[in-house]
């Protein structure tokens, strides 16, 4: 701006010079030298990056998501919001995060794939790399973003094939009818107490992975030990299928207590009028991170790709944290939790691949099996 208003100034200086008469005895100094042109403002790296990215993108015009949380009215929200910024159409199929990884596995071998991105736990993501689905998303133009992360968003694959877009909390939950204030269990030891044997409700980490890494996260931060889920698996838990089913079921009052769902679907509740709110427990919850990858040889990957960096983009991650009341990765955009699931900043437990099947293993070893001998 200073450059551009002195060679303002200068030629104003030089066009009143060339009109003013002139004095015959003083001989007109010659013009200064013309003051250099300001350099012309280039794009960044990552803007450029991003314009390339989006170009290949339009080209290839769709991209096949394979989701587990990108579906009902928040899906619709999400995937409206990225076709209307970058007129890039999204077909969303959903299904569970074991049924994508055979799915996947079965396209790469016949060599007919349709999937271009999949999103969901870090247990089907993490199979799903060792399986050779995926590719790196290292070169994403968003990722030159620097303090902007509230994680380590590659934490659990530093090749970045795997990237954390939301944190998974993995609560558990009281039914607000059935258990009042001054009876909420305050400790992960208050669950072992008589009073609540035979009324704990619990999701199948066969089917569902919240459980399986929600005590395995748990254990790796100290805040339980492996005696603690022999314990635990004494207590007569009533089994169901998976998150969503064990929060309709505490919310109809089948049990007081249910053992975990991900934030997302107690939000949905919560939203719905379920009387149900979080058990605030001292030693601290359990947390990982919903990830997304782009599938290897995919037949939009640039599609794949652009919507992988929109949805780590302030703009993508404040749609997704209101579209599905979740969390997001970045500093700059709010939690989109109800106030009913508001708590404190929980310290996620950041852990690897080996930690999620060893402990993974031994929860099941010791409170899934014991649960079905009893049967």
């Amino acid at each position: 701006m200073n450059k551009l208003l002195s060679l303002i100034f200068v030629s104003m200086l030089l066009v009143t010079l060339a009109c003013s008469p002139q004095v015959k005895s003083t001989p007109t100094p010659p013009p200064s030298p013309a003051l250099p042109a300001s350099p012309a403002v280039t794009p960044g790296r990552e803007d450029l990056a991003l314009q390339k990215l989006v170009e290949a993108a339009k080209k290839e015009g769709k991209v096949t998501l394979y989701t587990i949380n990108f579906i009902g009215d928040a899906g619709i929200a999400i995937q409206s919001a990225f076709t209307e910024r970058y007129g890039v159409k999204i077909d969303a199929i959903s299904g569970r995060g074991a049924e994508f990884t055979e799915r996947l596995k079965t396209e790469a071998r016949t060599k007919n794939q349709t999937g271009d991105y999949t999103e969901g736990s870090p247990l089907h993501l993490i199979n799903m790399k060792k399986a050779g689905l995926t590719t790196t998303l290292a070169d994403l133009p968003v990722l030159q973003e620097k303090d902007v992360w509230k994680l380590d968003i590659g934490y659990l694959d530093q090749d970045k094939h795997l990237l954390a877009y939301s944190p998974i909390f993995q609560w558990p939950l009281v039914n607000t009818k059935l258990v009042k204030p001054e009876d909420e269990p305050k400790s992960w030891l208050d669950l072992l107490q008589p009073r609540w044997k035979g009324k704990i409700l619990f999701a199948d980490p066969v089917i569902a992975s919240n459980a399986y890494m929600a005590f395995q996260t748990l254990v790796k931060g100290g805040m339980i030990t492996s005696d603690y889920l022999d314990k635990l698996g004494a207590q007569d838990l009533l089994q169901v299928i998976g998150p969503t089913q064990g929060v309709e079921a505490l919310s109809r009052g089948e049990a007081p207590i249910f053992l975990f769902t991900a934030a997302s679907t107690a939000t949905n509740a919560v939203r719905a009028g379920a009387p149900i709110k979080i058990i605030d427990l001292k030693e601290g919850m359990s947390a990982q991170a919903n990830l997304m990858a782009v599938v290897k040889d995919s037949p939009h990957p640039n599609a794949a790709k652009l919507f992988a960096n929109w949805l780590l983009s302030k703009e993508g991650q404040s749609v997704q944290a209101k579209a599905r009341g979740a969390d997001g990765v970045r500093k700059d955009v709010p939690s989109g939790f109800p106030p009913a699931l508001a708590l404190d900043p929980v310290r996620p437990v950041l852990t690897t691949s080996d930690d999620l099947e060893t402990q993974g293993k031994m929860y099941q070893d010791k409170v899934y099996l014991p649960l079905l001998k009893k049967k």
